[in-house]
């Protein structure tokens, strides 16, 4: 018999909401970034443009799953992760404020949709943190998966903000410090996911973080190719060994999140 889904504050669905119009523009910079990315709160390369549309798209997913749920059987997964995305891109803004234009509303802007959802969100984190989880199911062989992904994501993000160049070096464009710290943000918020749904994930969990995971590591591979293709001064060294390294990380994080979306499937809700 499935556990009692606790219902969540109606100012937990209002903060999701408002995420997801971020995200809108976020999306955008993946499918139509002359569009959007010279409104962005700082300047952006064509592959960092791609990259993070590649980011807010997988967020994306679980923003409207939680929308669509609204309860505890997929926020005990998404309440967590929101609030270690935007408190660790908050951080690293703040620590780089010089690469910001306060002349710029969009600035401001950037500033305070990140910071209200911090708060909001994280003070319900705290007030749910003793809630079950529900129906929770054990995962067998995909559990310790999880827990490598969990362990490689979260060492990587810290890396990332603590040795920004090392840890960048064999991506396939450079890299700066700024972006670096910024991207730490998915990889410590992937591990926060796969070490949640590790301990026992339900259908929705196993959805959302499954289906997270297909959209971003296809979504990332893909904008890198349209880099590639469309643009005629900047090129892809695709037979590097940091390339090849770059794109079956990403490739692996789909295939996982594949292998979620299909034990999800099978699981009742």
């Amino acid at each position: 018999m499935a556990s009692v889904k606790p219902q969540l504050s109606p100012w937990v669905r209002i903060m999701f909401v408002i995420v997801a119009l971020v995200l809108i523009a976020g999306v955008s910079l993946l499918l139509a970034p002359s569009l959007v990315g010279p409104r962005w709160p700082w300047a952006l390369r064509p592959f960092a443009t791609r990259f993070l549309g590649a980011v807010y798209a997988a967020e994306m997913v679980a923003v409207i799953w939680t929308l669509v749920i609204n309860d505890w059987s997929v926020a005990r997964l998404t309440i967590p992760q929101a609030v270690t995305f935007t408190t660790v891109v908050t951080g690293a803004s703040l620590a780089w404020l010089n690469n910001f234009d306060f002349a710029r509303p969009i600035v401001w802007l950037w500033f305070i949709i990140y910071t209200i959802p911090t708060v909001v969100l994280g003070w319900y984190w705290w007030q749910y943190r003793a809630w079950p989880a529900v129906n929770p199911q054990a995962l067998g062989w995909l559990r310790s998966i999880l827990l490598i992904e969990a362990v490689v994501l979260a060492g990587y993000g810290l890396a990332c903000i603590v040795a920004p160049a090392w840890a960048t070096a064999f991506w396939p464009w450079k890299i700066d410090a700024f972006h670096a710290q910024i991207y730490s943000a998915l990889f410590i918020t992937g591990a926060i996911g796969a070490w949640i749904v590790a301990g026992g994930g339900n259908r929705h969990e196993l959805l959302t973080l499954g289906g997270s995971q297909v959209v971003l590591g296809l979504g990332v591979i893909a904008g890198l190719a349209l880099v590639d293709f469309g643009a005629a001064n900047l090129s892809v060294p695709w037979a590097s060994l940091g390339s090849i390294i770059w794109v079956a990380s990403f490739g692996l994080i789909a295939l996982v999140g594949g292998l979620l979306i299909g034990r999800g499937l099978q699981q009742q809700s």
